[in-house]
């Protein structure tokens, strides 16, 4: 009995043996992950991967060269030095840029609007780079100077889909007829073929379309309503990442580079910059 209460007990100890090295493997592949946070991952990859979405001015791929022009790649340019890496232009959309950090498909997604609901699933830089102002591209013969008056359920009012345009009317113009669409191309296209009555976007948008439309007016409805562009980024514990943005954003703001990078990319595109908001806050027509 005593010899068999033995061999029990060795083969225990072996058990244990191996459940706790088991676990100490398993514990060290745990801190491994935990380790390898967004701004490891860059370093050592020496890569920074950018979202991009089609939406003038903040980001214009040219279909014919493939280029990446807009205020947000030549953020994603500047912070890539910055940095000291190489840069990764990724092409998203304005709806699917959070699944596209959640992923790990990009690191940054830049210009991206802050709201409540998104910061419960993603971290922002806490430095915005531009603040504009919501505004519609509306048909000749309307005369709208307040949100209260595009409250209308004979207005139809297109914006994009997912993004917090699409928020907003959600919100504050419920009576008006809403069509949403993915790309801003297409909500041209609506306006231009009298399927929609305005178009609602951000400011610098909007200066770039009704350029390329030639027709229609740009108003910005009272009350202001004045929204801030920042970058998210992946929520994790390592906050070394959110904590340069910060510095970095910070930085490209307040000594003007982002205001030079849209009057850059308007000048691309012909349009004179001195009869355009611009994009800080300070500086932008009727905010004090």
């Amino acid at each position: 009995m005593h010899e068999l209460s033995q061999r029990i007990w060795s083969r225990l100890k072996y058990a244990a043996l191996a459940l706790a090295l088991a676990a100490g493997l398993a514990g060290t592949a745990d801190r491994a992950s935990a380790q390898a946070s967004t701004w490891d991952k860059i370093q050592s990859d020496k890569v920074i991967k950018v979202g991009v979405a089609q939406a003038e001015p903040w980001f214009f791929k040219d279909p014919a060269t493939g280029q990446w022009t807009g205020i947000g790649p030549s953020y994603a340019a500047a912070l890539a030095e910055a940095m000291g890496v190489k840069l990764e232009l990724v092409e998203v959309t304005w709806g699917t840029a959070i699944a596209a950090l959640q992923s790990s498909k990009i690191d940054v997604m830049p210009l991206l609007n802050i709201t409540p609901k998104r910061a419960l699933t993603v971290d922002y830089g806490n430095a915005p780079l531009a603040y504009s102002g919501l505004a519609l591209l509306q048909r000749d013969g309307l005369n709208i100077k307040t949100w209260d008056q595009a409250n209308d359920p004979a207005l139809t009012i297109a914006v994009p889909h997912g993004a917090s345009e699409d928020q907003f009317v959600t919100a504050y113009l419920s009576k008006a007829k809403v069509l949403r669409f993915p790309s801003y191309a297409e909500q041209l296209t609506a306006f231009q073929n009298g399927n929609a009555d305005a178009v609602l976007l951000y400011h610098p948008t909007l200066a770039v379309m009704h350029g390329r439309v030639g027709k229609g007016t740009i108003t910005i409805p009272t009350p202001f309503h004045i929204d801030s562009s920042d970058v998210a980024i992946r929520r994790e514990p390592d906050k070394t990442f959110r904590d340069f943005l910060a510095v970095a954003d910070g930085y490209f703001y307040n000594t003007g580079k982002t205001q030079e990078w849209y009057e850059a990319f308007l000048k691309s595109r012909g349009m004179d910059p001195t009869g355009v908001p611009g994009i800080q806050r300070e500086a932008w027509t009727g905010v004090k």
